[in-house]
């Protein structure tokens, strides 16, 4: 594997464009596009959040026969909890960018992000759709993973250039996300979520919801292998649940998070199958190009001082690791503890024993960098001083060994700062 620049268009027979159309006060683009020159196949993971995003039900939809051509995303509006006119506005975002290509509605993706409970000014975006695709360029994708950002400072964009027996192959992937993270995907299942019931749902809640604070996390990924629907849902699923799925920011998980694949075949390499050697491969790649894009993610945190690594060691079973890892990044007090860079490992241990999983606290280890402070139900002695510089450092280790089998997990976060509080309690709604 060989990392390239090109993002998004980096992968043959893919172009992409970015512009403002209106929906951001800053002026800054706003606007989305994602195209590839031949029909896809199509995989997606969405948020497990009982509260979805009219996007996530639409792009179910368009999903179902494994096949897109372009994704439509706005940001500074997230089209949440928006009523049925939500719904529609979705739709209507896809049927123009159709519209304006030549496809059909279905082979379009859609995306938003922003604040929850303001009405989508959809007219804005219909009326900047034929300029965004008049725009379309393989110089594009920087252009569009900014058009996507919200609360994020930096841009996220990967790829990869790898082979496939004699053919090269390239993975490009664009993403956002610094707020609102603690993301919970699954594949979109075979049957979507019912949209009129939902829409008639939310059109209640609508009348009595406040408008909330909303970031989420997004991820478009584009690649011209050549390979099977049911070979890129598996290389999706497990590069997310080891990636995006073990990151965490503030705990909060959004209402449309999603992450989308298409794979046009224009690398012509003999098709990959599932749980093939080459479907090995490519999984390993698009898991590496998630890994960097999660790290980034975490990196930009919303007010985050520090980047910090969770690992647990010798679980009974993954779930059990994974478990762990999460509950402890995600803890508020060891994110506290973190901001403070006090080396409260008492905190690692609580959430450790809360977490739901099998823990022998007799069992159980724990280190902060590669320094010992937990064995045999006590605390390890250790130079004075050396706790505190660990905590210090802007990049920090904590380990968990809890003994009692031979699982691995290993999660992603940040601390816990005053400004991060600052920013989310005076954040304009």
């Amino acid at each position: 594997m060989k990392s390239i620049s090109g993002g998004v268009t980096a992968p043959k027979g893919f172009l992409a464009n970015g512009l403002f159309c209106g929906i951001k006060e800053t002026k800054k683009n706003d606007l989305a596009l994602v195209y590839s020159e031949k029909m896809c196949k199509a995989a997606g993971v969405f948020t497990t959040n009982k509260v979805k995003a009219s996007c996530v039900v639409v792009n179910s939809e368009h999903l179902k026969n494994g096949k897109a051509q372009a994704i439509i995303a706005n940001s500074g509006n997230a089209n949440c909890m928006t009523g049925k006119k939500g719904f529609e506005n979705s739709r209507t975002m896809a049927d123009s960018v159709a519209r304006g290509l030549g496809l059909k509605t279905g082979a379009v993706c859609v995306a938003s992000t922003g604040v929850i409970g303001h009405p989508l000014p959809v007219q804005k975006i219909v009326k900047a759709v034929p300029k965004l695709i008049k725009g379309l360029s393989k110089g594009g994708s920087k252009n569009a993973a900014r058009a996507i950002m919200t609360t994020d400072t930096t841009l996220k964009e990967v790829a990869a250039e790898f082979m496939i027996g004699k053919k090269r192959v390239r993975i490009g992937a664009i993403a956002k996300g610094a707020g609102m993270i603690h993301p919970q995907m699954e594949l979109a299942g075979t049957k979507p979520a019912s949209a009129p019931s939902s829409a008639q749902g939310y059109g209640r809640a609508q009348q009595g919801y406040g408008r909330v604070k909303h970031a989420t996390m997004l991820c478009f990924v584009t690649t011209d292998a050549s390979i099977s629907p049911s070979a890129l849902r598996e290389a999706l699923d497990t590069a997310t649940r080891n990636s995006f799925n073990m990151i965490t920011i503030d705990g909060d998980m959004s209402t449309n998070d999603m992450v989308l694949v298409l794979a046009n075949g224009m690398a012509q390499n003999k098709m990959i199958a599932e749980n093939s050697k080459d479907a090995h491969v490519f999984g390993a790649v698009l898991k590496t190009l998630f890994l960097k894009l999660a790290q980034l993610m975490v990196r930009d945190a919303e007010g985050a001082t520090k980047f910090v690594e969770v690992k647990v060691k010798n679980a009974r079973n993954a779930e059990d690791a994974c478990t762990v890892a999460r509950t402890v990044s995600s803890s508020t007090l060891v994110k506290c503890a973190l901001y403070g860079s006090d080396p409260n490992w008492g905190r690692v241990a609580a959430a450790a024993g809360r977490s739901g999983a099998h823990i022998d606290p007799w069992k159980m280890k724990i280190y902060l960098g590669k320094t010992l402070v937990l064995k045999n139900g006590g605390a390890i002695a250790c130079k004075p001083g050396i706790l505190d510089r660990i905590f210090k450092k802007k990049e920090i280790a904590i380990t968990l060994d809890l003994g009692v089998g031979a699982h691995s997990a290993t999660a992603y976060t940040c601390d816990l700062s005053t400004k991060y509080v600052q920013l989310n309690s005076a954040y304009h709604t």
